[in-house]
């Protein structure tokens, strides 16, 4: 029940214009990077493992006319004149607390702040109070790491494995294997493996139970036909674009072969 009213109530409040989703036009918006040089590259690194180093500008930097920088954080606000940046990201370490709160009030309400703490994985901020705080990390470009696919994903898997559970006998005639197919479905049911997993993740990705099927359409206890490098390919697309209804296609093609 969790899982569906809390998709029901946002979808509600976005409805009624309670929440705001976010406009396309603004889904890039250009960036500037306030802080050291080595805070620079490391908030660099992350936005360039998000698949977003694309859309900064430059540095900001911390001394009045410090090599290699684009302006002073101190005149910040004056720089929207000149620069046409829709979005900061203020690096704490080189400025403190104080002063990150300081420039975050001389900002117009239009530009957006996000925040890397010193020696973090991640950058993270809220665009507005209409919005939902957002993280870039190395998992923001998987689709499969946001909070509400994970959400969906579980809720199929729960859904999926009640039904097949109700309607177990049916499944005696159709189903390979029934009896290690009805273990399965408790397995899936109680949060320790789920219906669609990696074929391999043979690297890192966004963490998945283990799959009955893999993302391939194979079991994974099967012997897999293709190459390594073949399967981790499909993991990753898998994760980067995760679609609920995909799991379901790949249930509903390969039903009699979950007693694998």
């Amino acid at each position: 029940m969790a899982f569906i009213l809390l998709s029901v109530f946002r979808w509600l409040l976005i409805k009624t214009n309670f929440l705001f989703t976010r406009d396309d036009g603004d889904e890039n918006p250009y960036t500037l990077i306030v802080g050291s040089q080595d805070e620079y590259r490391s908030s660099m690194q992350l936005m360039q493992q998000a698949d977003l180093d694309e859309r900064i500008l430059g540095r900001v930097g911390i001394e009045e006319n410090e090599p290699g920088t684009i302006g002073y954080w101190r005149k910040l606000n004056g720089l929207q004149l000149s620069i046409n940046f829709k979005e900061v990201i203020l690096c704490e370490g080189s400025l403190s607390f104080k002063d990150i709160i300081e420039v975050t009030r001389t900002l117009p309400k239009n530009i957006r702040v996000k925040f890397h703490a010193e020696k973090s994985h991640s950058i993270v901020g809220s665009d507005s109070k209409n919005t939902t705080g957002e993280a870039v990390s190395r998992e923001n470009r998987y689709k499969i790491a946001t909070p509400y696919n994970r959400r969906i994903k579980r809720l199929v898997d729960f859904a999926v494995s009640l039904v097949f559970i109700i309607s177990f006998p049916v499944h005696f005639i159709f189903v390979r294997e029934p009896l290690h197919f009805f273990r399965n479905c408790f397995e899936v049911l109680f949060a320790k493996r789920t219906w669609i997993g990696y074929a391999k993740n043979g690297k890192p990705l966004p963490p998945l139970r283990r799959g009955i099927i893999g993302c391939n359409g194979i079991p994974v206890n099967a012997i897999q036909s293709l190459p390594a490098e073949s399967l981790q390919m499909i993991d990753d697309w898998y994760a980067m674009e995760y679609e609920p209804v995909q799991d379901i296609k790949l249930l509903w093609k390969n039903y009699r072969r979950l007693g694998g």
